[in-house]
């Protein structure tokens, strides 16, 4: 007998899974998130060190903008939110520019001289493309789409965006001017093939810089967890060991410890086929289709560099999208983002290097330890070139997906590697929806009655917006099942703030 039951039993702690969960409890479900227990920081001895960068995408009609509204969070937000002098630059061959709404034609005039009004006029219309598919990702429908009407419906928004978007693209990679677009879209999205239409939201996004956040991922957990846990959601850590499925609806969730916990409905950010092996001979066909469909491009690779604040270059941005080899693939040191936390009391300053591990099919684990030191190697080497004097400041270098002591010159000490570690990095997933303008992967319905998929693989190609919209729309769906009204997000919410 189940110990307790809910309306919505969201598996997973990613952020899609954050959004569903909160955007369904303040609607009335009763909601328990049972993620992994996965942290957004780790601590060595007094530092807290980021598991991945985390941004925010802050224009006008992105899916952040939506969802902040929904949950009455806008003011929270900003509140976290940095505000630097220098938004974000862009470090390339023979070229190294600060970007900001007043910074980039200056800078470009001085960098790039008579080239400057032809990058300046790609970007423009990087914007314009871009802003084609906000009505797509504003819709009330969820998108990717589900049922007929809805299909047809976004498929009326996203054709004409997509066609705009491919030939624009084509365009684009044709001009020597724009050799390091492909690397930068790649880099914002973590992706190392960006659809042409999340390139141009990508490549028009960077004018500003990204969304930089205090206190990294705990930032927005810390803020939708408060939102889910004040309207009387629960929180809940614990590995799911067996589903149980009755009429092809599933009933209950098994965790490790034996607990039983019944389930009107389940969102879930787990792979197709993560969820088939729980659900063994029980899984429906669907699911092993769905598995079939989607392959692993690569895996997110972190590095934290732990300076002293004298060993950064001055006048550094927050965010730095280092550009090595434009006709490269972008991934491993080919291109690769740097991020500045900010100065702690002892004046030491935590950088963060985002990277993308290649993956040419599955990756064997036996290989996969010497493969991340390859990559921290060649990051490493890259590091001096943008920061010349940063290992004469070490205090310790880290990686949170290595079984390996923290790197630290002689005197400085070292500290005990938490218990958790190291993770399993996030796979970066591929595949072709259609409808979606080759931003989509998976679609949301599973082949159970109840269950509804959400997280990075629904919209892979999109980065944090893909997320922040698979949520949505997965608490729409979810939301649609329990009975309630078609417009819910549209109505009056519980606890608002």
């Amino acid at each position: 007998m189940p110990s307790n039951s809910y309306d919505l039993v969201v598996l997973g702690d990613d952020l899609a899974a954050l959004v569903c969960a909160t955007l369904c409890v303040r609607r009335g479900l009763r909601t328990l998130l049972l993620g992994d227990d996965r942290p957004a920081r780790y601590t060595l001895g007094p530092h807290k060190l980021p598991i991945e960068p985390a941004s925010w995408p802050i224009a006008a009609g992105s899916a952040g903008e939506r969802v902040l509204k929904e949950l009455h969070a806008e003011l929270a937000l900003r509140r976290k939110l940095r505000e630097p002098k220098i938004a974000a630059q862009l470090v390339a061959p023979e070229l190294r520019i600060d970007l900001g709404i007043d910074r980039l034609a200056p800078e470009l005039e001085r960098e790039v001289g008579a080239g400057a009004a032809r990058w300046l006029a790609l970007w423009e219309r990087a914007g314009e493309i871009g802003r084609l598919f906000d009505p797509v990702l504003a819709a009330e429908h969820a998108f990717p789409g589900v049922g007929f009407f809805e299909k047809r419906e976004l498929a009326r928004l996203v054709e004409p965006a997509a066609e705009a978007a491919s030939s624009w693209w084509a365009e684009a990679q044709g001009d020597p001017e724009a050799r390091q677009w492909r690397p930068l879209a790649a880099i914002a999205l973590r992706h190392p093939a960006p659809a042409p239409i999340a390139a141009a939201r990508a490549i028009a996004a960077w004018r500003t810089g990204p969304g930089a956040l205090r206190g990294d991922g705990d930032a927005i957990r810390e803020l939708l967890a408060e939102k889910l846990t004040t309207a009387g959601g629960e929180i809940r850590a614990g590995r799911v060991t067996d589903l149980g499925v009755s009429w092809g609806k599933l009933t209950s969730l098994t965790l490790h410890n034996g607990d039983e916990i019944g389930a009107a409905q389940v969102v879930s950010s787990r792979s197709p086929r993560e969820l088939a092996e729980l659900l063994g001979k029980k899984a429906p066909k669907r699911l092993a289709e769905l598995a079939d469909s989607v392959t692993v491009a690569g895996h997110r690779y972190t590095l934290n560099v732990v300076l002293d604040e004298a060993g950064l270059p001055e006048h550094m941005a927050p965010t730095v999208a280092v550009i090595t080899a434009p006709d490269r693939d972008p991934v491993g040191d080919a291109a690769f983002s740097i991020h500045l936390g900010e100065t702690d009391d002892a004046g030491r300053v935590v950088a963060t290097i985002a990277a993308i591990l290649p993956a040419d099919g599955p990756i064997d684990p036996d290989h996969l330890p010497a493969r991340c030191a390859a990559l921290r190697a060649a990051l490493w080497q890259r590091l001096g070139d943008i920061m010349p004097f940063f290992e004469r400041h070490l205090v310790l270098a880290h990686s949170p997906f290595e079984a390996t002591a923290p790197q630290a010159p002689g005197g400085r000490g070292s500290y005990d590697v938490p218990r958790p570690l190291p993770l399993a990095m996030a796979p970066i997933w591929s595949g072709q929806l259609a409808q979606t303008a080759d931003t989509g992967a998976l679609p949301y319905p599973s082949g159970l009655k109840n269950l509804t998929l959400t997280g990075d693989q629904i919209l892979p190609c999109l980065g944090v917006e893909g997320a922040l919209v698979a949520g949505w729309s997965a608490a729409k769906i979810a939301c649609a099942i329990a009975g309630k009204k078609k417009d819910y997000l549209r109505d009056e919410v519980v606890g608002a703030a």
